[in-house]
């Protein structure tokens, strides 16, 4: 954002910060976590009935069903005019930022 905020030419449009353009499901990133880690993930999807219930105990899972129904449908960031016009700018994969994230968790 500080080289959008620098950059006389940028103001007045409207940019998606860049991303990496190999999206992953969710599916997909439980599975690099658990090949970064070296063991499986386990995880369950839970029904709505079951998150509302959980909710009623828990404030961090009553902030995630509010999140939710934003997950409804896919958000998908196209960056193209970002990667135009800064060329030198590198995009962290999805593999890359997990792993940092995972590592920058462990080193605490």
């Amino acid at each position: 954002m500080a080289l959008l905020g620098n950059t006389p030419d940028a103001y007045g449009q409207t940019w998606h910060l860049p991303c990496d353009d190999n999206r992953l499901t969710y599916q997909q990133m439980i599975a690099t976590v658990s090949d970064i880690l070296g063991r499986p993930c386990n995880y369950r999807v839970l029904k709505g009935w079951q998150l509302k219930v959980f909710a009623l105990a828990n404030s961090q899972v009553k902030e995630t069903l509010e999140l939710l129904p934003r997950y409804q449908v896919d958000n998908i960031f196209v960056s193209d005019k970002f990667k135009q016009r800064f060329p030198e700018f590198a995009v962290t994969s999805f593999q890359a930022g997990l792993k940092q994230t995972l590592l920058a968790r462990d080193s605490r």
